[in-house]
């Protein structure tokens, strides 16, 4: 108690802000992501039972932190944070089933995250109040259509640098979007379709925002012109087992 009391008094002399107590402990997410996450997917195959039980205390701690207290970035990692491990712990307690197979998986199941009682499509909409559409590349469905599932819990230091980075990796993954000038096509995930008016604030236009996150600079002046609509894939629910 008395190292709580000291630990509270330097972040309060150091000018630290408030919310900088209040996150969970990250470290056992980070832990099973560094073993699990696998090419843009999570082994749930090979998850063990110390793994799930790293799971379960994460998800446990994320009952009662306090989001209102957290600054903005903090709070868009604590959501997305959640979002995934609901995620892979509703794949992981139904073996080899589609999320999307699997009855109330976005919309009834509830889990207590922040102080409430929040559903996969409830924490989803937390995190559009953060207005940045971004956002659909980080949080992961548990499919092999969505975005990389990132190697490591997010956290509020650097994380815009690192949501760009999940965007291009996203964009330029061709089983995902598929730009090609040559043939002037461009055939975009349901993500941006799903999302679009998100996508179309944050750029002016959905061809606009998607060319940001497209690494080669002539390919990303040619999807800000496209004046055709794009083609959108056809969403796989499969799990996104590696």
């Amino acid at each position: 108690m008395l190292k709580r009391v000291k630990a509270a008094l330097v972040l309060s002399l150091l000018g630290a802000p408030a919310w900088a107590a209040t996150q969970p402990d990250i470290a056992p997410f980070d832990a099973v992501l560094a073993a699990r996450a696998r090419n843009g997917g999570y082994d749930y195959r090979g998850t063990t039972a110390e793994e799930r039980s790293k799971l379960s205390a994460y998800l446990a701690s994320l009952a009662d932190a306090k989001p209102a207290d957290m600054g903005p970035d903090e709070r868009k990692a604590f959501y997305i944070n959640a979002y995934n491990v609901i995620a892979i712990e509703t794949l992981l307690e139904r073996p080899g089933k589609k999320i999307i197979d699997i009855d109330g998986a976005f919309k009834t199941a509830q889990n207590r995250v922040g102080g409430e009682m929040l559903t996969l499509d409830a924490i989803e909409n937390k995190l559009r109040e953060a207005k940045d559409a971004r956002i659909h590349f980080a949080i992961v469905c548990a499919s092999k259509s969505c975005p990389p599932l990132a190697g490591k819990a997010y956290r509020a230091d650097g994380l815009s640098q690192v949501l760009d980075a999940q965007g291009r990796q996203f964009v330029g993954d061709p089983s995902k979007n598929r730009i090609d000038k040559a043939k002037g096509r461009i055939a975009l995930s349901m993500i941006f379709n799903w999302n679009r008016k998100e996508f179309e604030r944050d750029g002016g236009s959905l061809m606009k925002e998607v060319s940001r996150f497209v690494g080669d600079p002539a390919t990303a002046s040619w999807v800000t012109a496209y004046a055709s609509e794009p083609e959108f894939l056809e969403y796989d629910w499969s799990p996104n087992q590696p």
